[in-house]
């Protein structure tokens, strides 16, 4: 019996992942750590919210229950954004909403643009529909700009979409207005749709628009977000596609993605009952986030000071990660965070795992509780003296 050829063949864990399992977990500082149930924040009553009579009914509506969408509509209108219910699908995850989104774009064998770097799941996604991921460049300079003439170079005639992530993971850059503007004339020219996975949008550091930004209806666009990110609930499985793009199109896109969304219905009915009250936290946990991103990064650039020649914090314009350069080693950052993790163990992400392939780069969450942020800086620092 064969297998699926979208699914890697080799399925085994690279040195770093066998190292980390086969030290206790009391003995690591994971520096790594993104899951904010883990980080020690405050989160007011939600089970409250979710345990409602109504969530004992099952009305299966497939682009999300109405009361949801207009909860959530409301909620983007106060962020500045002016999104109807009729322009919101509900998903269970951004996973669930890129894998909806391919569906209904493109036919095995197409492909669509990705920026590089980047998190390695988008390809994986496209993979499992049986289509292409078409890397473009996020220019290695501060503000990591896109690399606008290569994304339009890098479109073939099947091509069917393109992909930005703003803020972006893990450089923590801000998609420009001059840049979506250009990005929506490539695309409108090209005939393929514009996908912005908002998922950080909420933890800008710098001045912020959420309003809908470039000519509005000129391309078929889908805006990502979920609940994962903006209340630090991964575990509710509650995302969202927020649609606009030209009349003529979009209420057969609507059409479409109903009839997709139907045949999964994964969305459970007591979240999207309580996602008024769910949303009325945000502010809570956003500031907490925020306060602990901001603490954090300060330790990390004030420990960085004296390892100037050695090591340098890029600065960055959102999301919850830094960017971490390694100067004058001829080490991999992959063996660096090997090393790291053996004698000081403390464990990061090298940069290779999000294709920073120049430069010798480590990723850290800033999410960690700052005693023990400050600890596992403490110990990159003291190995990076004693290696470079």
């Amino acid at each position: 019996m064969g297998f699926s050829a979208r699914i890697p063949e080799d399925m085994s864990s690279n040195p770093l992942m066998e190292t980390l399992q086969g030290l206790p977990p009391g003995d690591v500082i994971d520096l790594t750590v993104s899951n904010p149930t883990h980080c020690g924040f405050e989160y007011p009553s939600l089970l409250e919210s979710l345990g409602g009579p109504e969530g004992l009914r099952y009305d299966p509506e497939p682009l999300g229950h109405l009361k949801a969408r207009e909860a959530l509509a409301e909620h983007l209108q106060r962020m500045g954004r002016n999104v109807a219910p009729s322009q919101i699908v509900l998903t269970s995850s951004t996973s669930e909403a890129y894998s909806y989104l391919f569906k209904l774009l493109a036919n095995p064998g197409e492909n669509f643009l990705i920026p590089t770097p980047g998190y390695p799941l988008l390809e994986h996604l496209l993979r499992l529909e049986s289509l292409e991921p078409l890397p473009y460049s996020l220019l290695q300079q501060p503000g990591w700009p896109l690399d606008l003439k290569e994304v339009a170079n890098r479109i073939t005639p099947k091509t069917r979409g393109l992909v930005v992530i703003s803020p972006h993971n893990p450089t923590g850059s801000v998609l420009k207005p001059s840049e979506e503007e250009t990005l929506l004339g490539i695309c409108k020219q090209n005939r393929c749709a514009l996908i912005l996975d908002e998922v950080f949008s909420d933890y800008v550091h710098g001045p912020s628009s959420k309003q809908d930004r470039g000519p509005s209806g000129q391309v078929l666009t889908f805006r990502l977000g979920g609940l994962s990110k903006s209340l630090g609930l991964p575990q509710l499985k509650l995302s969202w596609i927020l649609l606009n793009g030209p009349k003529e199109i979009l209420q057969e896109c609507r059409e479409k993605l109903e009839f997709i969304a139907d045949a999964y219905l994964s969305v459970n009915t007591p979240v999207q009952l309580g996602l008024k009250k769910l949303l009325e936290t945000a502010p809570f946990f956003q500031n907490q986030v925020m306060e602990r991103v901001t603490e954090n990064r300060s330790v990390l650039g004030r420990e960085l000071e004296d390892l100037k020649n050695k090591a340098r914090l890029w600065p960055s314009e959102g999301g919850w990660y830094a960017l971490v350069e390694i100067l004058g080693t001829q080490q991999t950052d992959t063996q660096i965070a090997l090393e790291l993790l053996q004698k000081k163990r403390v464990f990061v992400h090298p940069g290779e795992f999000y294709d920073l392939s120049k430069g010798t780069f480590m990723v850290l969450s800033l999410l960690p509780p700052k005693k023990v942020f400050e600890e596992g800086v403490q110990g990159i620092c003291r190995y990076l003296k004693e290696i470079v």
